[in-house]
């Protein structure tokens, strides 16, 4: 069964006049004819009935007409489908983000799909570890991770984040770091957030300070949650949500203690949507940063 069968056949079924048919197929009646009796041989009987003076469909063509209108049009679609794509207006981002970029990512994503209605945006909630694995493996497209980005890959330097000493209240003494090395500590699971867990390793140790109470959590809201109840103090992203009367805020400022998150992905990848929402991001990101640490575009 070829496509241009079923067109003419819908378009037959919609004007019920062979003339007016072969006008709007841009074809002669005959080519038509000849259309039409190809999909009665495959379907093994009449779709039209004919005299001097009408045309209507048969019982048969009555039944498969819709079918038939839904299959051209889907074929149509996919036309459509296939130009936007190409042309960079519409398909498919896959985007990982983490919590330094909660704020980011949902106006960058406005910005761009108000020029590109049609795109559909997935977005995936990892943590950098986890986006570099779906990002080699070719499961996103982009995301927002932990700089510096695997060697060879593309980058762009968006947000600068920092580690917040979350303590319980009771803690109002506190003068610094140092004075909390006999504190319980609560910390996240490495298997959670491997890169931040690892900076997070790495502060500590630059500290020159040994904590040895030690606890896991499942994630930054049970560390504050921790907090809140008195049992420990906990370290989370500045970009995370501290709103607890019973927790005292105290942000790390040095250094050591801050990072950058960076619009990343692999240089391979042929999807035109990226090159957009890589401009999109940047007109968003802090020029800062990119003065500082200069991106590896596309």
């Amino acid at each position: 069964m070829e496509l241009r069968d079923l067109k003419a056949f819908v378009t037959l079924g919609e004007v019920l006049h062979f003339g007016q048919a072969a006008a709007r197929q841009h074809i002669t009646q005959s080519a038509l004819s000849k259309q039409i009796r190809r999909l009665e041989a495959e379907f093994g009987g009449e779709l039209f009935e004919r005299n001097a003076s009408s045309t209507r469909l048969t019982l048969l063509g009555r039944a498969l007409y819709a079918d038939a209108c839904a299959l051209v049009a889907q074929s149509e679609q996919l036309g459509r489908t296939a130009r936007d794509v190409l042309a960079g207006s519409g398909g498919s981002l896959r985007i990982g983000f983490g919590v330094a970029t909660k704020l980011l990512v949902p106006a960058a994503i406005a910005r761009f799909r108000a020029t590109r209605p049609r795109v559909n945006i997935e977005l995936n909630d990892l943590s950098t570890h986890h986006q570099l694995m779906a990002l080699a493996e070719g499961r996103l497209d982009l995301g927002f991770c932990r700089l510096p980005a695997p060697r060879g890959w593309h980058f762009l330097p968006v947000v600068r984040a920092h580690f917040v000493a979350v303590l319980p209240a009771s803690y109002r003494g506190i003068g610094g770091f140092a004075d909390l090395v006999d504190k319980p500590l609560a910390i996240l699971r490495r298997d959670k957030a491997p890169s931040f867990h690892d900076q997070f390793v790495h502060y500590l140790a630059q500290s020159g300070l040994r904590f040895r109470d030690i606890q896991y959590v499942n994630d930054f809201a049970a560390g504050i949650a921790t907090a809140a109840a008195g049992i420990a103090w906990t370290l989370v992203p500045s970009s995370t949500t501290i709103e607890h009367p019973d927790v005292i805020a105290l942000p790390l400022m040095e250094p050591e203690a801050s990072w950058i998150i960076g619009l990343t992905r692999p240089p391979q990848g042929d999807n035109p949507l990226i090159d957009a929402f890589w401009q999109t991001v940047a007109e968003l990101g802090d020029p800062e940063l990119r003065d500082a640490t200069p991106a590896q575009g596309r």
